[in-house]
């Protein structure tokens, strides 16, 4: 399976990896010998990184997917997780909390080490205790040898870089989420600049937190409704016309650009495993002319932001 490079590092990811929120039951729950299994066909498959939160399911998501990840040779995964956010209003990005929370996070994944610690939605704090305290506080985990690469995730994309222009630690990653999808490719304008800097990328929600999919919609969806209510509805037309989901061109669309190391995405089932491995392994066909009708309706709503 098609490997690449993550920035500078030395960490070779799959195009697409493996979102473990839904090992915290964030999307209902979810079986252990699912989850156990999950990760065997993944990794089986080349599918070698694992990402999670001890926001995810009130720390529910490490636990389950430490547990998933026993037995397996280390050298076969990479694992990212994240501090700063606990809740859903619960955030702290001061030293001593950071220094704590990925303690408490590599007992819960029985690993010595995370490949990548990220600070999780900064757009929450106040951007001079992030320049100031927090990304220091990561690069004193890294020094220490807990964390191999350090970086944050936020959804505006305008912060990326102002966080990268005033820090003076080197930040070896980023995770962006919803900004590089059919519906909203703001994250592309951005990437001569993170590659420059040597920032890898990872890109998250290519279905745009589930909005470019047939199934329901979660109640919690920051889309106006009437924007999720046509997009759905055009969505579902687009599979009686021509009996093909927009969740499948969602997820090929991503694997065009190769700037992008890989795409998490949230996986419940293994039929939606074995579905992303046909769509790494070109088992499925895609066809220009869906490509156009899907963007011709989704362009209504290009590149609108989410509150």
């Amino acid at each position: 399976m098609l490997k690449t490079q993550l920035g500078k590092t030395d960490i070779m990811l799959s195009q697409f990896a493996i979102g473990c929120a839904t090992f915290g039951n964030v999307y209902g729950n979810m079986e252990t010998n699912i989850m156990n299994e999950l990760i065997s066909r993944a990794i089986e498959n080349g599918l070698n990184y694992f990402d999670t939160s001890p926001y995810y399911g009130n720390k529910l998501s490490e636990i389950n997917l430490g547990n998933a990840l026993e037995g397996h040779a280390r050298e076969t995964f990479i694992v990212s997780t994240k501090v700063g956010r606990y809740g859903d209003d619960i955030f702290d990005f001061t030293e001593s909390t950071i220094l704590t929370s990925i303690d408490d996070s590599l007992k819960r994944l029985k690993l010595d080490y995370v490949d990548i610690l990220l600070l999780h939605d900064i757009e929450f704090a106040n951007i001079d205790v992030i320049i100031n305290v927090a990304l220091p506080a990561l690069q004193k985990i890294k020094d220490s040898g807990k964390a191999r690469y350090i970086g944050f995730s936020c959804y505006p994309i305008d912060l990326i870089q102002d966080v990268i222009d005033k820090t003076n630690i080197k930040i070896d990653v980023i995770l962006s989420y919803a900004h590089y999808c059919m519906l909203n490719d703001s994250l592309y304008e951005m990437i001569p600049y993170l590659k420059s800097n040597n920032v890898g990328i990872i890109n998250a929600s290519p279905l745009c937190m589930g909005l470019l999919s047939t199934n329901p919609i979660s109640e919690w969806h920051p889309a106006p409704l009437s924007m999720s209510s046509y997009i759905q509805e055009q969505s579902l037309l687009l599979n009686l016309r021509f009996d093909v989901k927009i969740e499948d061109y969602a997820l090929n669309y991503v694997l065009y650009n190769t700037d992008i190391a890989t795409t998490l995405v949230g996986i419940r089932t293994l039929d939606e495993l074995e579905n992303i491995i046909s769509l790494l392994n070109e088992k499925q066909n895609f066809k220009e002319d869906i490509y156009v009708h899907i963007f011709n309706y989704l362009n209504k709503f290009h590149n609108i932001e989410l509150d």
